[in-house]
């Protein structure tokens, strides 16, 4: 937990630093739509990390030597598939921007296939670590998963704080370093935790054809949770200088409780799906669907409401400093609530994936997540030429919520669940609360707007009433399953302070 906030915090950091340097400026943009297309495939290659998790298991349950032999095949067929798909990629460079960069300018074209040029190495760097992430998932060494994104971050904070003459190429070789050193250092974190780099099994067409068919498939929940990212920043091309830089603050901004919790949530319930689901345990799987959908909208709404209600002073907070004006922060706090809105949505995708996977039912996830393009560009199309960029962000909060309706009801009827009154009933009281805590929010706002005091002064206040509030209403009409959402938080509280005082007591 400490080293995923860590991680987080660097984030943070690094946004904002990159905020001070180039603003929402053309450059930024160039390279925000430049990094998306390597990007968007390195994460569509994730699925095949989340795709070894359960064989991989299955394996070891026969010998731990064999299923490390088994995954040290696929990381050398892999890595030489992103190898391919690397250099291929590098020689269509100037097709593929003038692809997805249709609206840029003729030198900001030139200048995106500079970059892209560089950045298409991330693919086969990344690319060979994607197994490497997926077997410490398996063998559940969360720390070093925690731990390696850390070198990214670190990297890139490192050339902008001292002014190497890069320009906005610091971000480039930023990324690149960083993401060489992140997957060097889960090599060697692996082989420390007594994985077997060697290949004493021969190679194994069935074991390589069940991953592959495992895989493809997986590829529809992560066109839900990234392509359509990318969908969003191509179409902004269309829009004025610094949309695309608006959308990427807003959406990293958005994104930021959904790394810290819902990932983290995601990432350690999945090996523990996959063994409930090889055991065909499906009272304990619809356990788990209920706790985790109440737990996670028990997180995310009152996020949202917070969002709402102070997005503007969340964003001068973070960004505005050097190039990021005034006028900057007021367009990505418009863009950050219409993200905000979809939070819950967004989220769930993730918990999603991870059920269908450990389901190994991944059908749906790819047609769905074909729809989910679909319905995002129509949106998009709808909602920009109505209100420019805030309308891209609103149309993926809408794209989130079709699709995860849909999603529910598969995963209803796969888990053999009766009825959803249980869930219903839990969220009916969040929604009660958060209502609550909106009204508070607006009232105590315009109240205190009426005085001379400063707003740093009495914003503590203000989000401290609105806090209260909603913990206040949920307390007021708990039900069993939120009685568990309140011990589970209290014990991840209570985990982060022992965690603490051991680390201070170590010291």
């Amino acid at each position: 937990m400490f080293w995923a906030m860590a991680d987080k915090f660097l984030a943070i950091v690094k946004e904002m630093m990159t905020a001070h340097r180039f603003g929402v400026s053309a450059s930024l943009d160039v390279f925000n739509l430049a990094y998306s297309f390597p990007g968007i495939l390195v994460l569509f290659s994730g699925v095949l990390g989340g795709a070894l998790v359960p064989l991989y298991l299955e394996w070891r349950s026969h010998s731990s030597d064999e299923a490390d032999s088994h995954a040290t095949w696929l990381i050398y067929v892999t890595t030489l598939l992103f190898a391919i798909i690397s250099l291929i990629c590098f020689v269509f460079a100037p097709q593929i921007i003038q692809l997805i960069g249709y609206g840029f300018q003729p030198w900001e074209k030139q200048l995106a296939v500079t970059m892209e040029r560089l950045l298409i190495l991330l693919i086969i760097i990344d690319g060979a670590g994607i197994l490497l992430r997926g077997t410490l998932h398996a063998r559940k060494l969360f720390s070093h998963l925690y731990i390696a994104p850390l070198f990214v971050n670190i990297t890139i904070i490192f050339l902008l704080f001292f002014d190497t003459g890069l320009d906005i190429y610091a971000l480039v070789w930023g990324f690149l370093i960083g993401t060489l050193l992140k997957t060097v250092y889960m090599a060697v974190a692996l082989h420390r935790e007594g994985f077997q780099y060697g290949t004493p099994q021969p190679f194994d067409r069935q074991k390589m054809k069940a991953f592959w068919l495992l895989t493809l498939p997986m590829l529809g929940n992560s066109l839900i949770a990234n392509s359509n990212v990318m969908i969003d920043q191509v179409m902004a091309t269309q829009l004025p200088e610094g949309s695309i830089s608006t959308l990427r603050y807003a959406f990293r901004i958005n994104d930021l409780p959904i790394q810290v919790i819902i990932t983290a949530v995601s990432m350690a319930i999945f090996p523990f799906l996959s063994e409930e689901a090889a055991s065909g345990n499906k009272e304990n799987l619809r356990g788990i669907f209920k706790y985790t959908l109440i737990f996670l909208g028990f997180l995310t709404i009152p996020i949202t409401c917070l969002i709402v209600l102070f997005s503007e002073d969340i964003v001068i907070l973070l960004l505005k400093r050097g190039a990021f004006d005034m006028e900057a922060a007021q367009q990505t706090a418009r863009t950050l609530v219409c993200y905000s809105l979809g939070l819950f949505f967004y989220g769930y995708t993730f918990v999603n994936g991870s059920f269908f996977a450990a389901l190994q039912n991944t059908k749906a996830l790819f047609y769905m997540g074909i729809a989910s393009v679909i319905i995002n560009v129509l949106f998009n199309y709808i909602f920009m030429n109505l209100i420019g960029v805030q309308g891209i962000a609103l149309s993926t909060s809408f794209t989130m919520l079709i699709i995860s309706i849909y999603f529910v009801y598969l995963l209803k009827r796969r888990l053999d669940i009766s009825n959803l009154s249980e869930i219903f009933s839990s969220f009916s009281r969040m929604i009660l609360a958060a209502a609550c805590m909106l009204g508070t929010g607006f009232l105590s706002l315009s109240l205190i707007q009426m005085l001379t005091t400063e707003r740093w002064v009495y914003l503590p206040v203000t989000i401290t009433l609105v806090c209260v509030s909603y913990l206040a209403v949920i307390w007021m009409f708990r039900t069993p399953d939120l009685n568990a959402c309140w011990e589970a938080v209290a014990s991840m509280l209570r985990k982060l302070v022992m965690s603490r005082n051991n680390d201070r007591a170590k010291a």
